[in-house]
C-alpha cells in the first residue's frame, strides 16, 4: 500500500515546487516519516477541495516561522506530478490527513513525475516579505526581517 499525507493547502503548485515542498504543517513527525507520498488539495478559490499535486516525499524540515510557536514542518518532495481531481479533499477539519493512494483512487502508473529543481537564485528580502505576507494574510508593510551578522 502506498501511504500518503494529504494536505488541504493554500499554497499554489508554483509555491510548492519553488519551496521544494508544502510548508508550515503541524504533523506527527514520527508517524509522517513512514509515508511515501504527498497529495495536495487546494483550500482556496474555485478549485477548493480539488487535488492538484502528488509528490514523492524526500524528508521533513522543522521551521520556526509560526507566530503561535507550534512546531511546523515543510514536507519536502523530490519529484512531483500534476493531477486534476475535483473534490478530492474529504472535508476533514484537520488540514492534514494520513491516508493511502489507493483510498484516494490515485494510480501511480497514470502520473508523469518531474524532478524538483533547486532554486536557481537566492530569495531576496522583498520576495520573502511578499511570501510571508501571503502566508499569514497580512500586509507586506507588517513584515519586518532582521539580518544579524
Amino acid at each position: 500500500m502506498d501511504t500518503a499525507i494529504q494536505t488541504f493547502t493554500h499554497n499554489s503548485l508554483e509555491d510548492i515546487i519553488k519551496a521544494e515542498g508544502d510548508f508550515f504543517w503541524s504533523i506527527d513527525h514520527n508517524r509522517a516519516k513512514n509515508y511515501k507520498y504527498l497529495v495536495c488539495c487546494s483550500s482556496v478559490g474555485v478549485n477548493r477541495g480539488n487535488g492538484f499535486l502528488v509528490g514523492k516525499i524526500s524528508g521533513f524540515e522543522l521551521v520556526k516561522f509560526d507566530p503561535d510557536r507550534k512546531e511546523r514542518y515543510i514536507i519536502h518532495i523530490s519529484e512531483w506530478a500534476s493531477i486534476d481531481m475535483p473534490k478530492l479533499w474529504p472535508g476533514y477539519q484537520n488540514p492534514v490527513h494520513y491516508t493511502s493512494l489507493d483510498s484516494l483512487v490515485i494510480d501511480l502508473s497514470d502520473l508523469k513525475f518531474k524532478k524538483v529543481s533547486p532554486p536557481s537564485q537566492s530569495l531576496t528580502i522583498a520576495e520573502a516579505k511578499v511570501a510571508l505576507a501571503k502566508q499569514y494574510g497580512v500586509s507586506e508593510d507588517n513584515i519586518e526581517i532582521t539580518i544579524k551578522g
